[in-house]
């Protein structure tokens, strides 16, 4: 049982990754960057499933390997770790976690992350990522993206309580800030 009680020691490298990502999501969302802020959160989201996996392997003592490099499967570990249940998360999002859900469920993560990034080609027309991505959806990334990375502090990180309570009080802040120009969009 001891194992379990000691948390993984990521390094402080790797912390700093993952805070980066965070970051560039909620500046790029801030200047108007939606797509860009969609992919740095669904980015974030991918990491915390491999920082998950790592975890796992001080636990058991083997890697998924091919989790690793899978990105629904890093979806999986990111999202049924953190926000499966959890309910601050379905308190304060209500049918916008339903949405989040139905994008995983559904295997959309991957399909709104490259749709980030990439030209589409839709019905005879090239799309750029800014006609792909709406602010609402990347809003709603942004915030998921800290919530998922909230709550991998302590165990999985090797932080302690109060790198949860930094991260959630940033989710909020940001939701705060941008709440009410989702709602005229």
């Amino acid at each position: 049982m001891d194992i379990i009680e000691k948390p993984v020691s990521l390094p402080q490298e790797a912390r700093d990754h993952l805070e980066r990502y965070w970051s560039l999501a909620r500046q790029f969302f801030e200047e108007g960057n939606y797509p860009l802020a969609s992919f740095f959160a669904i980015t974030l989201i991918e990491e915390v499933g491999k920082v998950i996996i790592l975890g796992n392997k001080d636990i058991s003592s083997e890697l998924d390997q091919k989790g690793f490099y899978d990105h629904r499967r890093k979806y999986t570990y990111a999202v049924a770790m953190t926000l499966r249940v959890n309910s601050r998360v379905s308190r304060v999002y209500g049918e916008d976690e339903s949405r989040f859900a139905k994008w995983f469920r559904e295997g959309e993560l991957l399909k709104l992350r490259n749709s980030s990034l990439y030209l589409e080609y839709e019905e005879d027309s090239v799309q750029v990522p800014s006609e792909c991505v709406s602010r609402n959806d990347s809003f709603l990334l942004v915030c998921m993206s800290g919530e998922v990375y909230g709550e991998i502090q302590g165990y999985y990180i090797g932080t302690d309580p109060a790198e949860w309570e930094r991260i959630i009080k940033e989710v909020d802040e940001f939701r705060e800030r941008n709440l009410n120009d989702k709602q005229s969009t």
